[in-house]
């Protein structure tokens, strides 16, 4: 296919790729960062920095094909997050994640990278996306417009996989007494005290948005995770059982990440009036610990 953007359009340090046939992408080179953007999704599939460990997990399994969600990055779940709430038949998480979706700009700055991209349409609902890339850090931007006549109801996550090196050695600060929906029993329960270590296969839909420490003891490094235009988060990890049904995860690909989700999920749903807009956040940023 002939890639959506033409290389002339792009300033220096990003590039027009394909990453398989029918999925065009953007690859990032900065001196401090590399990254790179599939437009089949709209999906950041990977975040660098120079000389240290990613900081998004993308499974080496990922099934890069037409009509096929990619397994890892940030997914972007929309206009619904999980199954669709009337209909079965529709995908699970939305459309957003198998649209190709189209750059509307791209800069460079002295602080790195703002792209803005123009996402699907479903119903009366119109997605946007943007991001901006910068030395230790990343913010994503997901917009959505209500441009009917009538109030609409909008779910929705930024699908984070954060790369880790090795999930059971992590410590998460900031979910402490947080009062969540644990999707695995269907109980509605209160976080522990104190730091969180996964022991076991979690999906968990927390009732806060409060900033995140994920602290990595294998790679050294604190990440900050902190959103806005949400009240929940999600963490979710399959574990090992989990895992081996999952054709697009290698068996142990789950030790490697742990997914934390900006979200407007649970109780958290959205209605948007005629006319009106919403905008969810995301920004991870890696520290030394």
């Amino acid at each position: 296919m002939t890639h959506p953007v033409h290389p002339d359009l792009l300033p220096a340090g990003v590039r027009a790729i394909e990453l398989a046939p029918g999925m065009p992408g953007l690859a990032f080179s900065h001196p401090d960062f590399s990254a790179v953007l599939s437009l089949y999704g709209g999906q950041l599939l990977d975040f660098t920095p120079a000389g240290g460990q990613p900081l998004l997990y993308l499974s080496p399994q990922a099934t890069l094909q037409p009509g096929k969600a990619i397994r890892g990055g940030i997914p972007l779940c929309w206009p619904w997050f999980g199954p669709h709430p009337a209909d079965s038949s529709r995908p699970q998480h939305g459309v957003a994640r198998t649209a190709l979706w189209t750059v509307n700009a791209v800069a460079r700055s002295d602080d790195g990278f703002h792209l803005s991209l123009n996402g699907p349409r479903e119903g009366e609902l119109q997605a946007s996306l943007t991001l901006q890339l910068a030395p230790a850090q990343l913010s994503l931007t997901l917009t959505t417009r209500n441009l009917g006549k009538t109030a609409q109801l909008l779910s929705q996550a930024l699908h984070s996989y954060v790369a880790v090196s090795d999930i059971r050695q992590l410590r998460l600060h900031g979910v402490a007494q947080a009062p969540y929906h644990d999707k695995l029993d269907g109980q509605f329960k209160t976080w522990p005290d104190g730091d969180w270590t996964p022991q076991a296969a979690t999906d968990s839909v927390l009732a806060s948005a409060a900033p995140l420490q994920l602290e990595d003891g294998g790679w050294q490094r604190r990440l900050q995770l902190s959103s806005s235009g949400s009240a929940s988060t999600v963490l979710w990890t399959p574990w090992q059982q989990g895992a081996a049904s999952l054709g697009d995860l290698p068996d142990d690909g789950w030790q490697h990440f742990l997914c934390v989700e900006a979200a407007n999920a649970g109780a958290d749903v959205r209605v948007l009036a005629a006319g009106e807009a919403h905008s969810l956040t995301q920004q991870l940023r890696v520290a030394a610990l």
